[in-house]
């Protein structure tokens, strides 16, 4: 959804256009915010109708899955709607040129990645993952990355087009069919490859659909427009951001699949369900943090382009504080209530991984704010940079992963996302005073590691039993951390407030 957020935040012809863009933000954030949630529905009830191995197994794919789909979604949307929203306000020639393109480049990458899960579903079931099982349900899903590729063609047409509300529509739709078949064949009883073929057949609901709201909102006089003389070439954006979102997808993929190629018993099977669900849980700080670099993306863009360097170094240090109070405090509560969350969203056997949780929710909290350092060097065309940022992470827990999970199991590669999170907040601060001069002050790091020691000592000295005990201990260690914060003064209503000024100037 990036490209919507830029989209909507920059584009504005004439005086009653505002309007509909702000009510197609908040028609995409909903949409997203719809998506997340039932993402999370679709593991919660598994828990539930599943054992743990078969759960372990069904993370374990959909995290195989989810590298290349999300690759080709970003990469095929962004390349589609950047140009194609750029030359439309010179004229409707280059629409079905441009579309046609897409189409090509979604055939091309889409195509080959599901030619490699069916012709490799055995070597990579078999080699890496070391699991003969999982051959079927690799290929259960090895369409999914063509249909995704063609379905991003649709989607960034109705983003350039600014369709927000039907783009948001799609998005709902494939929310909500994906977690329907998903649930509906794991609750009658069938097996994984078929649990996991109801992903493919939400994918293939959402391509129709998205092909008959392209045609409804096609813009009037498309047939008849003339091609113009030069459109601007797609494939060199598509490659360096191909590379970008491939590294990231990775990352978060890592640990996981790391651990399932070192399961050697039946009880590390079921091991990998219970560290799924905590892996879950640590990622919730990473996808709603999501919204700040859709949100800031453009804004800095613009500061870049206009060469306003202390305004944009200002911007990029509050932007930083104000990520890191937030990872902070999510991160902060979710560590000092581990076991309660894992027993409030779990069956009680999967609190066997409380401990986990603790690390790896910081660890992904390092992940965050990497990632959204990186979308400020790529919004100042900084893309090799924010590459090798990402990097630093992808090779931390690539290696510490490697050699804790043999001895070490879910603890292990707990540990290792904690090192690989904490090398990325290194990382990450230190690339943002090198090339911003932009840095969190010592003070402010201080006030936050107060208002976390606090957090944790309520939250080790109170042990909550029971789900609206659990809610209210949750609600008390968030009034804790923002007490703090406030008290000391770590960031004020005003610093905020300046921070939405900029958005909207």
């Amino acid at each position: 959804m990036a490209p919507a957020a830029e989209t909507a935040t920059t584009a504005d012809e004439g005086g009653g256009k505002r309007t509909n863009l702000q009510s197609g933000g908040l028609a995409l954030a909903f949409a997203k915010l719809f998506f997340l949630i039932a993402g999370y529905a679709i593991s919660i009830v598994l828990t539930r109708l599943v054992p743990p191995e078969t759960f372990g197994l069904y993370g374990v794919i959909s995290m195989v899955i989810a590298v290349p789909n999300m690759v080709l979604i970003q990469t095929v949307l962004f390349t589609v709607s950047r140009p194609l929203a750029a030359e439309i306000t010179k004229g409707l020639g280059s629409y079905r040129v441009l579309r046609r393109r897409g189409f090509r480049l979604g055939l091309v990458l889409g195509g080959l990645v599901t030619l490699v899960f069916l012709a490799g579903a055995e070597p990579l079931a078999v080699r890496f993952l070391r699991d003969p099982d999982l051959i079927g349900p690799l290929r259960a899903v090895a369409a999914i990355p063509l249909i995704y590729a063609l379905y991003a063609v649709n989607i960034g047409t109705l983003n350039a087009t600014r369709r927000f509300g039907m783009q948001a529509a799609l998005d709902i739709v494939m929310a909500a069919s994906k977690a329907s078949l998903i649930i509906g064949a794991a609750a009658i009883g069938l097996g994984l490859a078929e649990i996991l073929g109801g992903f493919t057949l939400a994918a293939g609901v959402a391509l129709v659909l998205s092909v008959v709201l392209v045609r409804v909102a096609r813009p009037p006089g498309v047939a008849t427009a003339p091609a113009p003389s030069v459109i601007p070439p797609m494939t060199a954006f598509a490659g360096s951001l191909l590379l970008f979102t491939a590294v990231v997808n990775l990352l978060l993929a890592s640990d996981l699949l790391l651990l399932k190629r070192f399961v050697v018993t039946a009880a590390d099977e079921a091991a990998v369900g219970f560290y799924t669900s905590a892996n879950l849980v640590a990622r919730v700080p990473y996808s709603l943090m999501n919204a700040v670099s859709l949100m800031m993306f453009p804004l800095v863009a613009t500061l870049h382009a206009l060469e306003d360097a202390p305004r944009l170094r200002r911007y990029v240090a509050e932007t930083a504080k104000v990520t890191a109070l937030l990872l902070c405090l999510l991160s902060g509560v979710a560590a000092a209530a581990s076991g309660e969350i894992q027993r409030l969203l779990f069956p009680a056997a999967y609190g066997a991984v409380a401990s986990e949780l603790k690390l790896m929710v910081w660890g992904f909290s390092g992940y965050s704010f990497a990632v959204t350092c990186a979308w400020i060097l790529n919004s100042t065309e900084r893309s090799r940079i924010a590459v090798g940022l990402v990097l630093v992470p992808l090779i931390a827990v690539g290696i510490a992963a490697t050699l804790l999970v043999p001895g070490g199991a879910t603890m292990g590669a707990a540990t290792a996302v904690a090192i690989a999170g904490a090398a990325a907040a290194a990382a990450s601060l230190g690339i943002l005073h090198r090339v911003f001069r932009a840095h969190l002050q010592p003070l402010f790091i201080l006030k936050l590691a107060a208002a976390i020691a606090a957090t944790e000592l309520l939250g080790r000295a109170w042990a909550a039993e029971g789900k609206i005990m659990i809610l209210a201990k949750l609600s008390a260690l968030t009034i804790v951390f923002v007490g703090v914060i406030l008290a000391s003064r770590a960031v004020t209503i005003a610093e905020v407030k300046e921070l939405r000024r900029a958005r909207t100037h």
